[in-house]
C-alpha cells in the first residue's frame, strides 16, 4: 500500500459515505490496491478490490478491442462502411466507415445529447435495434470526419456491427474473447436483473445527503457504456494491453492514435483512448460516467505506470484523484498559483454565457466580488492576469479568454491535461 494515496483518496472520501476502489500497477506489478467508502451505505458493506463497479465509457475500450480483434480475423475492417452490416441504416447521403464510428467522427446525432432523454427516455428498456432507429432519424451534426464529437450512438452502431459479424450477442463476444481469455471473472454485461455477486449500489448527492442514483434502464448504455468490473480485473486488463495480448503492437499503436480530421487538425482520441500529456508525460486514458458511478483508468506508456480509479458516486473527480496519484507516483510538485486583483471592468469582460461545441452550456458569474465557473455546480475562479485564471478547487485547470470585442471575451478555452476544450459566447443572452 502506498499511504500517500490513501491520504489523497481520505480527503475526498469520509466516514460512512460512498467511495472507490484504487488500483496502481508499476513495472506490470500491483503496487497498490483497495477500497475506501461503502459499497452499500444501508447495509454499510465497504468497498473491497473485488467490488464490482459500473464501468460507464472505459466500456468503450472493450468495444473497440473486439473491433480490431473481428479485423484481425478478417470478419471487417476499418474502412468498411456502416451500410455493409446495417444495409437499411438512413445515411442522409453521406460515407460512414467503422473508423468514424471508433473516433467520435461520424457526426450520426448521440442518443444521450437528444433532448429530453435524460431522465425521460433513458429509463425505457430498448433492444439495439430500437434505440438505433430512435437516433437514426435526427439529422446529421457534421459530414463524417469533419469535426470530432463525443457520441455514445457510434459505439452503439459498433455493438451492432459486433452482433452482426460475430452471430452471437455483444455480452457474449465480450464475454468469450474478453473477459474468459484474461481471467476477468468478475467483470459483466451490468444488467440492472441479474445477481451479481459483490455489486455496488450507486450514488448520487443532493444538498440533503446521499440519495440512491436514479434508475437508467441497462439495455441502454450497451456497447457505449454497459461492462461493470473490478480494480482487481481491470488490472488484467490493463497488463494485456501493454502486453498486446488480444491485438497486435501495430493494431494498438493504431488505437493510440489521434484521429485526423478532414481538414487536417487532429483530436486527441483514437478508437476508445484518448491521449493526453502531463507536465511532459505521456498517457492513455479513457473515463466513465453513468447514474451513480464514476470511473477512470489512465496507463502512462514510458514509466509504465497505470492507474485505475472506480468510484460508485457520482460526485468524484476521479479523473482529478487519478492526476494527483500520477503526481506523486511521478515525482511531480503541487502546481503554486498566486492570483491577483482585478478591477470590476476586467471581471465584467468574462462574464456571461459560452457554449461548448455549439450546445453545451456553461457560465462565468460574478458573485460576493468572486468569479465563478458555473456548469453542473460552481466553481471558484481566480485570476493570474486580466485573460487568464484558474480554479481554486483544481488548480491544474486554466481558462484563457480571448477575442475581445466591444468590451468582452467571446471566447474560452478550458487547459487541462484530461479535459481540455474550447467555448464561444452564446449572443442570444
Amino acid at each position: 500500500m502506498i499511504p500517500e494515496i490513501d491520504a489523497l483518496i481520505h480527503a475526498h472520501v469520509k466516514e460512512g459515505e460512498p467511495g472507490a476502489a484504487v488500483a496502481v500497477i508499476e513495472a506490470g506489478a500491483v503496487t497498490h490496491r483497495r477500497g475506501y467508502g461503502l459499497a452499500n451505505i444501508e447495509w454499510r458493506i465497504p468497498i473491497a478490490p473485488d467490488t464490482v463497479f459500473r464501468l460507464a465509457s472505459i466500456t468503450k475500450q472493450f468495444t473497440a478491442t473486439a473491433i480490431m480483434m473481428l479485423q484481425a480475423a478478417g470478419k471487417l475492417s476499418l474502412d468498411d462502411p456502416l451500410t455493409k452490416f446495417l444495409p437499411a441504416y438512413p445515411t442522409s447521403g453521406h460515407d460512414i466507415f467503422v473508423h468514424h464510428l471508433l473516433t467520435h467522427t461520424s457526426g450520426i446525432k448521440s442518443y444521450t445529447s437528444i433532448e429530453g432523454w435524460f431522465p425521460n427516455r433513458i429509463v425505457h428498456d430498448m433492444t439495439p435495434q430500437a434505440l438505433c432507429d430512435a437516433f437514426s432519424q435526427i439529422p446529421f451534426d457534421f459530414k463524417p470526419g469533419a469535426r470530432f464529437l463525443y457520441n455514445n450512438s457510434g459505439y452503439h452502431l459498433l455493438g451492432m456491427i459486433i452482433e452482426q459479424v460475430s452471430g452471437v450477442s455483444y455480452a457474449e463476444f465480450i464475454q468469450e474473447n474478453i473477459f474468459r481469455p484474461l481471467g476477468m471473472n468478475h467483470s459483466y454485461y451490468m444488467s440492472n436483473e441479474p445477481i451479481i455477486p459483490k455489486r455496488a449500489s450507486g450514488y448520487g448527492r443532493t444538498e440533503q445527503g446521499f440519495r440512491n442514483a436514479a434508475y437508467l434502464s441497462m439495455t441502454q448504455p450497451y456497447a457505449a457504456g454497459s461492462l461493470g468490473s473490478t480494480v482487481d480485473d481491470l488490472v488484467l486488463w490493463a497488463n494485456a494491453v501493454r502486453q498486446h495480448r488480444l491485438v497486435s503492437s501495430a493494431a494498438q499503436a493504431r488505437m493510440f492514435t489521434p484521429v485526423s480530421l478532414a481538414d487536417g487538425q487532429t483530436e486527441q482520441y483514437g478508437f476508445g483512448w484518448g491521449m493526453s500529456n502531463y507536465r511532459g508525460h505521456h498517457f492513455v486514458q479513457h473515463g466513465g460516467g453513468i447514474n451513480g458511478f464514476s470511473t477512470f483508468i489512465a496507463q502512462f506508456l514510458a514509466e509504465p505506470v497505470t492507474i485505475i480509479v472506480l468510484a460508485n458516486r457520482e460526485d468524484l473527480d476521479t479523473g482529478g484523484l487519478t492526476l494527483k496519484i500520477a503526481r506523486h507516483l511521478l515525482g511531480l510538485p503541487a502546481i503554486v498559483r498566486k492570483p491577483i486583483t482585478l478591477t470590476p471592468a476586467a471581471k465584467a469582460r468574462v462574464e456571461g454565457k459560452y457554449l461548448v461545441d455549439h450546445q453545451w452550456p456553461l457560465e462565468i458569474v460574478h458573485e460576493d466580488d468572486d468569479l465563478y465557473l458555473k456548469t453542473e455546480k460552481a466553481e471558484k475562479l481566480l485570476p493570474l492576469s486580466e485573460n487568464t485564471f484558474y480554479l481554486e478547487a483544481d488548480p491544474e485547470t486554466e481558462l484563457h479568454f480571448a477575442e475581445d470585442k466591444d468590451g468582452k471575451f467571446q471566447q474560452l478555452t478550458r487547459i487541462h491535461p484530461l479535459f481540455p476544450f474550447t467555448a464561444h459566447r452564446e449572443h442570444d443572452e
